[in-house]
């Protein structure tokens, strides 16, 4: 479904990616771990083509991003992204929120838009914020309608980029179990998250990123009881914050 291969991404002199490879398979739930700064949200980003690689090349059902000829708005549409900060339009309601999008790129009609949406909120236990504003949510309730705003588009891969970090801690468990939820759907999905619980929980891979490269990609259980000492030291510093069962 996905193949990242060579890839590479600079800021200036910053080198943050470095030869990055890795294959996603449809039904592939991976969850991408490490330090801070090691360039989990920026592979994301550049997945979606939101950030531009510096070389390398993504190729996405077939189809290469890096190709001019490739029309990165159809491409778009089928891979979902669900952001740090919501990225919920002020000025519009939860409903408008969620049915612009397929509404605007004629995915959908209107009636169709509100029929799905209503059903997707009305899932999530948030049918009677509809008519809201995100003003008026708490940070869980507008991450909860991010996720159904990306549902909406029905897309074949969902990126979530540190979906809880914005979040309360009392506001991070509705979220986490809302993904569970939707990992039922048989959506494939890549998940940069510091759960380690939830990522322990809900993946079936986890690719490890220490300073801009891929030093671990394999099986959950393989991961937590890895011998490598960069990987050990990194549990170990989360395992004061998180209890983790292996």
């Amino acid at each position: 479904m996905l193949e990242v291969k060579k890839l590479k991404k600079k800021f200036g002199k910053n080198v943050v990616l470095k030869d990055i490879n890795f294959t996603v398979n449809e039904g592939d739930i991976i969850s991408i771990v490490g330090p801070s700064g090691s360039g989990k949200s920026t592979l994301l980003r550049c997945i979606n083509m939101i950030e531009k690689p510096s070389g390398g090349d993504i190729v996405f059902e077939g189809k290469s991003l890096m190709n001019k000829k490739t029309n990165l708005s159809l491409v778009r549409e089928k891979i979902g992204m669900v952001f740090q900060q919501f990225n919920l339009f002020a000025n519009l309601t939860v409903t408008e929120n969620i049915t612009l999008a397929p509404v605007k790129l004629k995915l959908m009609d209107d009636k169709t838009a509100y029929k799905k949406g209503m059903k997707l909120l009305e899932n999530v236990g948030l049918k009677e914020k509809a008519n809201v504003y995100p003003s008026s949510l708490s940070g869980g309730q507008k991450q909860r309608v991010s996720i159904v705003r990306t549902l909406m588009m029905n897309p074949d891969i969902i990126l979530f980029d540190e979906p809880t970090s914005a979040l309360d801690p009392e506001m991070v468990q509705e979220v986490l179990e809302l993904i569970r939820e939707v990992s039922k759907m048989g959506k494939t999905m890549i998940i940069v998250s510091h759960e380690m619980s939830f990522v322990k929980d809900i993946s079936n891979r986890i690719l490890f990123l220490d300073d801009g490269k891929i030093i671990f990609d394999g099986k959950n259980k393989d991961f937590f009881n890895s011998d490598n000492e960069r990987i050990k030291s990194f549990l170990t510093k989360l395992i004061s914050c998180e209890t983790i069962i292996i």
